[in-house]
C-alpha cells in the first residue's frame, strides 16, 4: 500500500513530463544602465534615454515566458546645476523615431509616467528604489512597453528654465515569468 501512494505521484508527473508539460515560473531582474551622465541643459536642449531591453540578456532570455512586471525603479543620482528648484519628471515616448530635444516635442508626443521629483537649488539627490517607486504616475504605460517590444525613449523634463544631469542612472524591472 505504501508504495501505491508513492508511485502514484511518481507516475503522475513522468506523464505530465513525457506530454513535454512543465511549469516553470520565477522572477527576474533586468537592469537598463543610461548613458553616463546625462546632461540636461535646457527646454531647448534635451538629452534622452533611449531603451532597448532586449540589448540585456535577462530580458532577451526570458521575453516569450513574460508574465507581468512586479516592480519598477529608476535609479541615479539627480543634481540640479542652476540657483532655482526644479520639479524633475520623466517622460516616456513609446515609438522613439528619432531624438527628440525639445521639452515642448517631449510632451507632445510623450506620456509622464513619473515624478516630480523635487531638487534643491544647486542641490542633488540620490534617488533609492523606494523613493522611486512612490514617483510612478504612468506605470501601467510603461509595463505595457515592457511586455511589448520593449522598446522607447524616456527623457527628463522640469519647470521653467531648467539645467541638471543625471548620474549612474537606471531603470530596474523586476519581470515575473512563467510557462
Amino acid at each position: 500500500m505504501k508504495n501505491i501512494r508513492l508511485w502514484l505521484p511518481v507516475m503522475a508527473l513522468a506523464g505530465l513530463i513525457s506530454a513535454g508539460c512543465f511549469l516553470v515560473s520565477g522572477q527576474f531582474t533586468v537592469t537598463f544602465n543610461f548613458n553616463d551622465p546625462i546632461n540636461i541643459v535646457s527646454p531647448t536642449a534635451l538629452a534622452g534615454q533611449y531603451i532597448d531591453l532586449n540589448t540585456v540578456s535577462e530580458y532577451n532570455d526570458h521575453k516569450g515566458d513574460l508574465k507581468d512586471v512586479a516592480d519598477l525603479a529608476v535609479l541615479g543620482q539627480f543634481t540640479n546645476l542652476t540657483g532655482n528648484a526644479a520639479a524633475v519628471e520623466l517622460w516616456m515616448v513609446a515609438t522613439p523615431g528619432g531624438a527628440l530635444t525639445t521639452d515642448a516635442a517631449v510632451r507632445a508626443a510623450g506620456q509622464k509616467i513619473w515624478g516630480p521629483l523635487n531638487l534643491p537649488a544647486n542641490g542633488s539627490v540620490n534617488v533609492g528604489w523606494d523613493q522611486s517607486a512612490a514617483l510612478f504616475t504612468g506605470r501601467q504605460a510603461l509595463i505595457t512597453e515592457i511586455k511589448g517590444d520593449g522598446e522607447f525613449a524616456l527623457y527628463a523634463l522640469a519647470n521653467g528654465a531648467y539645467s541638471f544631469r543625471i548620474n549612474k542612472g537606471a531603470l530596474i524591472a523586476v519581470i515575473s515569468a512563467g510557462k
